[in-house]
């Protein structure tokens, strides 16, 4: 999952592809940052039918891209790319630990990026909320 302002990545491993394990996994990862979530876009895989637990726990609201419209995920196809670096194609995930997967979270959170500025995205993050917190 990714912030689109910022391209904060939270990951997660999911022993399945079950909806309700991958609602439990999104939930988990998001519920710290409940407050900063007000939407949340999927793609239309099955993983996602379990939406509305995810809405009812971050107190979010869905929303889905197109069938095979991934020009509407960009930010997604991006991180995509940049986990690739870690995690080949094709590759069985469950050999990585949850302290690699930690790692590689960290790793590009703390990866300072062109669209940013040369700003992590941590940095970025942060930055945003503390303004808001300003604000309030």
């Amino acid at each position: 999952m990714a912030d689109r302002k910022s391209g904060l990545t939270r990951i997660r491993r999911v022993p399945n592809g079950e909806a309700r394990t991958a609602a439990r996994a999104v939930i988990h990862a998001l519920h710290p940052l409940a407050a900063r979530v007000h939407t949340v876009t999927w793609d239309n895989s099955s993983e996602f039918a379990e939406h509305a637990l995810i809405d009812v726990a971050l107190t979010a609201k869905s929303y889905f891209t197109d069938p095979y419209s991934s020009w509407q995920r960009g930010t997604n196809e991006n991180g995509n790319g940049l986990l690739r670096q870690y995690f080949p194609k094709g590759c069985d995930l469950a050999a990585f630990d949850d302290a690699f997967i930690q790692y590689v979270e960290d790793k590009l959170n703390s990866r300072p990026r062109k669209r940013l500025g040369y700003r992590t995205p941590q940095e970025v993050f942060e930055r945003s909320f503390k303004r808001a917190a300003l604000r309030s």
